[in-house]
């Protein structure tokens, strides 16, 4: 890592917004969750949470996971940004993660990749935004990073080991 930067590493239902300019605010190892990353590029303010589950109503968070459930991260990460000085008409949307870890589960709800998807979009619209850039879905996890100087937002995905014959 280089010196200076202020990486975040975010657990699951953690969130974090900055304006640090050498802020990095990173989900490692995302599979069924997705991580809402939202970006200011003119108040260079960085917003991500690693959200686990797609519905409040369904279970419950604690103050160290608030953020667990995607109907309550998005708001919470869009307000402490707006608070900060970003403004809504500003803001880049990216979504990332939603795997689908067990590929052979069934019945279908218990996709819950599919399931937090689904709420991220619904969410995001709700709110009058819209994704910009999203990589999602598929069967392999990933690790996203927001570097808040440039905004830029790295995605790697985990690679599939395997056994040697």
């Amino acid at each position: 890592m280089v010196t200076g930067v202020i990486e975040t590493t975010l657990s699951l239902g953690e969130w974090a917004v900055t304006n640090e300019r050498e802020g990095v605010l990173t989900c490692l190892g995302l599979g069924s969750c997705v991580a809402f990353i939202a970006y200011d590029p003119v108040a260079r303010i960085g917003g991500m949470a690693h959200m686990v589950l797609p519905d409040s109503t369904q279970g419950r968070s604690t103050p160290r996971s608030e953020a667990k459930f995607v109907d309550v991260a998005v708001p919470l990460v869009l307000n402490e940004m707006l608070s900060l000085g970003a403004q809504k008409t500003r803001l880049q949307v990216s979504l990332v993660g939603g795997a689908k870890m067990l590929p052979n589960s069934r019945p279908e709800a218990m996709n819950i990749g599919a399931r937090n998807i689904a709420a991220a979009h619904a969410a995001i619209e709700a709110r009058g935004l819209r994704v910009r850039v999203e990589d999602l879905g598929g069967t392999q996890g990933r690790t996203v990073r927001l570097q808040v100087r440039t905004g830029e937002v790295l995605i790697s995905t985990a690679r599939v080991l395997r056994a040697a014959a």
